[in-house]
């Protein structure tokens, strides 16, 4: 077993000077979308989650999850899988192929498709596994701080965030990300604050928040638990200038002008045109538009003729439209 210092802690490092992280999402982390929060923030991103056993095989379909643009870093990637022995491969072909800032283990995914292989929320119900797994993992990371995310831990009856957290410090990780929600509450409820709290007092290494941080408020509660660092996941997918709100001491809602906002939703379109096959860009852009348009007036109307759009020129007409439709309606409050 390795025990890692907090004082010689590169991931502690780089939370000193960035304490803000956006998280790992699914779907949404993807090369275009980070291109959008880099906008607003220059700390540290992750990829979206990569399969351990498709790295292994260097399959096109995994290692299109690897690639990076000249303003992606510093930028973490997020390993998933619950085979230890596959773990230093993978670790591996990462190193090869790109220079990540961080790597990270999901351990609290609760998606069925995840979990249904033992991934995700599925790894906390073996700690005996989740100590091979770090082990692995660490031993081919060189000098690139590992760390892992998890949750509370599978439902009530079993909450084991602090057994989890003490194997991993004992494998040598860097640094956990708490979700404050078991697997069992998926993303509903309150987050649990205290467990939190009681994880970052009992913790040998950096704790990083994760839960519900969608504006300034919530961003301060998280940070009331002592936290290192905290993590941005749902908040930042629908409103990627988040950070910039948070550090300005703003409203998320509203924090854009209406020209802007409408800049940054051209700019997906673009960037996600010039990322995806063909016209596939258009059906990934539409989650970021109904996203980021969310509480505008007009936009819970405007969300099924998105969804119904073919081609970019419809696209566009239907956003100029709206746009225009939105400073019509606000030059006549004024």
């Amino acid at each position: 077993m390795t025990e890692c210092s907090t004082s010689t802690n590169n991931y502690l490092e780089l939370l000193k000077t960035r304490p803000m992280i956006g998280a790992p999402l699914a779907g949404v982390s993807t090369p275009a979308f980070r291109r959008i929060v880099r906008l607003f923030f220059d700390g540290l991103l992750f990829t979206e989650m990569v399969s351990v056993e498709g790295l292994i095989r260097k399959g096109s379909g995994t290692m299109v999850f690897l690639r990076t643009n000249e303003n992606d870093m510093p930028l973490g990637v997020q390993l998933f899988g619950s085979k230890s022995e596959s773990y230093g491969d993978a670790v591996k072909v990462v190193l090869e192929t790109m220079a990540p800032a961080v790597i990270d283990i999901n351990m609290g995914c609760p998606v069925k498709k995840v979990i249904k292989t033992w991934s995700g929320a599925a790894m906390m119900k073996d700690e005996e596994n989740i100590a091979k797994v770090v082990r692995a993992a660490k031993s081919a990371c060189g000098s690139v701080p590992l760390s892992i995310k998890i949750r509370l831990g599978w439902d009530a009856n079993s909450v084991n965030y602090n057994e989890v957290i003490k194997i991993a410090y004992e494998e040598g990780a860097d640094a956990v990300t708490l979700h404050g929600r078991t697997k069992a509450e998926m993303f509903g409820g309150q987050v649990h604050y205290d467990l939190i709290a009681d994880a970052k007092s009992r913790a040998k290494l950096p704790v990083i928040g994760n839960g519900d941080i969608v504006c300034c408020e919530t961003h301060k509660r998280m940070l009331e638990t002592g936290v290192d660092g905290v993590m941005i996941g749902r908040g930042m997918m629908k409103q990627p200038w988040i950070f910039q709100a948070i550090n300005d001491g703003k409203a998320t809602d509203g924090y854009l002008t209406l020209p802007r906002l409408k800049d940054v939703i051209t700019r997906i379109i673009e960037l996600e045109q010039e990322n995806a096959r063909g016209s596939r860009y258009i059906d990934a852009s539409k989650k970021y538009i109904v996203w980021m348009l969310k509480g505008l007036p007009g936009a819970a109307a405007l969300r099924s003729s998105v969804y119904e759009c073919t081609d970019r020129a419809q696209l566009d007409d239907l956003l100029e439209r709206f746009f225009l439709s939105i400073s019509d309606t606000q030059t006549d409050r004024s």
